[in-house]
C-alpha cells in the first residue's frame, strides 16, 4: 500500500509521530522556566477574601498540600511568602528573595553552586508539597 507522497503509510506515520514528538518536546523545554520561580514575583491582583473565609476556601487542593508541608507545621502562612490579599504586590509566585528571609544557608548555597545557576528553590521543591533536608552525618573514619 502507497501513500500518494510516495511513501509508505507506516514509513509516513512514523515520521508524523517523531515530527510530533519533536514539537511538544521542544515547546516543554521552552515553557519549564516560564512555570518556574523567578528571581522576581509575579505579582498579580488577588480578589478580596470575603469575611469569614480563608485561603483554603478557594484554593483546597493547595491548602491541603500545604497542610501536610514543614511550613504549615512551623506555622509559616500563606501571607508569609506571598503577601496580603490585599496588597499590590501580592505575589502569586514568591520570589527566591522570599525564600531567603528564613532560609539564608538554603538559597547562599544554591546560588553559589555552578550546577545551580539559574535555578530556584520550586527548581526542584514544589511551592507547596516538599519534605524537609535531612542532614547527613558525618562520616566516619
Amino acid at each position: 500500500m502507497r501513500y500518494s507522497g510516495g511513501l509508505s503509510v507506516n514509513i509516513f506515520c512514523a515520521r508524523m509521530y517523531g515530527l510530533t514528538l519533536f514539537v511538544f518536546l521542544v515547546w516543554a523545554i521552552a515553557a519549564q522556566p516560564a512555570i518556574a520561580q523567578q528571581d522576581q514575583a509575579t505579582h498579580i491582583f488577588h480578589r478580596l477574601i470575603p469575611a469569614g473565609d480563608t485561603c483554603a476556601s478557594c484554593h483546597k487542593v493547595v491548602y491541603e498540600q500545604w497542610k501536610a508541608s514543614p511550613h504549615a507545621a512551623n506555622s509559616v502562612e500563606c501571607s508569609v511568602c506571598h503577601g496580603e490579599t490585599t496588597a499590590k504586590d501580592f505575589a502569586g509566585k514568591p520570589a527566591l528573595s522570599t525564600c531567603d528571609n528564613c532560609h539564608t544557608e538554603q538559597v547562599a548555597q544554591l546560588k553559589s553552586d555552578p550546577f545551580m545557576k539559574g535555578k530556584t528553590c520550586v527548581s526542584c521543591h514544589q511551592a507547596h508539597i516538599f519534605v524537609e533536608h535531612k542532614k547527613a552525618a558525618p562520616a566516619e573514619k
